[in-house]
């Protein structure tokens, strides 16, 4: 990126998780859901699968399969429970006989009383058996980024099992299962009350730096999340940042989902550059804003920060400049790992953290 395009920037668009908020939570309440789904007598009923006291750690979801995912460019933590639950489901399907579990999975009743059905046929095993089967669709997946991958769990389970498995499809009654039981644990409603929000980073630093590009008045900052608006606007306002951002832009889950609604032909959550493109044009409606001609007529006024594949992607699809930072998934050597990814996809200048921007750009800190 041009010393050029740094100078014209005004718009800075914020990505949440990995940039400023933490994802352990998010992490911890998709293990969380994975273990319900395999353990519990609700549903599979496979109680020792991950051990017999299992911790919501690397066995559940390990940091690879997080990495993996995110290279991919996708960011949704729904969508990560919703992988690691097919992709077990495909690896235990592989050691049963097929026609009985077929039988079982096209019942027409509710999906855990089929998974509960698929339990009863089960004969054991752990979660060991399912490395092959995700190494397998890690390595189909490699060229593949945003929706493409999604849309691939299903054409995978099928070759893998030799049947078609509808509660694969994306966005199905799978899907949205996991996200119901991940909404009820993430918001304490399964008698389990998780650790609380955290920062990425100091709380003090972030609000620092924040404050020093507000503060300047050459930058007007918003945001662009797959969170829901209930899960941005109290932490952010609890933690003292929310003041810094231009409230008409702040974008989350709930209009991505509002306009999916006026289209759901079109899956607008990232890598769709939808949010960053809301959160440039606030007014602007989903038909003005996704259409195939949309050009952003001043591109280089704008940079779009985020930790992961999809940011990336979204921001380039955007036409913005994508700023990348090597904060959220990938720690130690993964760091070096990541900042690679994040080159290979197009990002425009990677930073340590969003503490390096006002050093970027020239804004003094008090």
């Amino acid at each position: 990126m041009s010393a050029i395009a740094i100078d014209n920037l005004k718009l800075l668009i914020f990505d949440l998780d990995g940039v400023i908020t933490s994802e352990n939570k998010y992490w911890d309440t998709s293990r969380l859901t994975v273990w319900e789904l395999i353990c519990s007598p609700t549903y599979l009923g496979m109680s020792t699968y991950f051990g017999p006291s299992p911790q919501m750690g690397e066995n559940i979801i390990s940091s690879n399969f997080i990495y993996e995912l995110k290279s991919r460019a996708i960011n949704s933590n729904w969508d990560l429970t919703f992988f690691v639950v097919c992709l077990h489901l495909v690896a235990i399907l592989k050691e049963v006989n097929k026609d009985e579990w077929v039988q079982v999975l096209h019942q027409d009743v509710p999906i855990e009383a089929r998974l509960q059905g698929l339990g009863k046929l089960l004969p054991g095993g752990d979660y060991q058996q399912s490395t092959t089967v995700i190494e397998q669709f890690w390595q189909e997946t490699k060229s593949l980024t945003g929706t493409a991958v999604l849309d691939y769990i299903s054409y995978f389970g099928q070759r893998v099992l030799g049947t078609e498995i509808a509660c694969f499809a994306p966005k199905g009654e799978l899907w949205q299962h996991c996200y119901e039981n991940f909404q009820d644990w993430y918001e304490g409603k399964k008698g389990y009350t998780l650790p609380g929000e955290e920062t990425v980073l100091d709380l003090h630093r972030i609000a620092t730096a924040l404050k020093a590009l507000f503060d300047s008045r050459r930058y007007t900052l918003a945001i662009a999340t797959g969170r829901p608006r209930n899960e941005v606007i109290p932490p952010m306002t609890d933690w003292g940042l929310l003041q810094y951002f231009d409230p008409q832009r702040i974008v989350t889950y709930d209009e991505v989902l509002a306009a999916e609604l006026t289209n759901p032909q079109i899956k607008l959550g990232k890598p769709h550059p939808f949010a960053i493109l809301k959160a440039i044009y606030p007014d602007l409606g989903v038909e003005e804003l996704c259409t195939p001609e949309w050009k952003l007529p001043n591109p280089q006024e704008i940079a779009y920060i985020g930790d992961a594949g999809s940011d990336v992607v979204a921001a380039k699809r955007a036409g913005c400049i994508s700023i990348g930072v090597l904060t959220g998934f990938g720690e130690g050597q993964d760091r070096e790992r990541k900042g690679q990814m994040l080159t290979d996809l197009g990002c425009n200048l990677i930073l340590d953290s969003i503490l390096d921007l006002p050093g970027l750009l020239g804004v003094g800190i008090n």
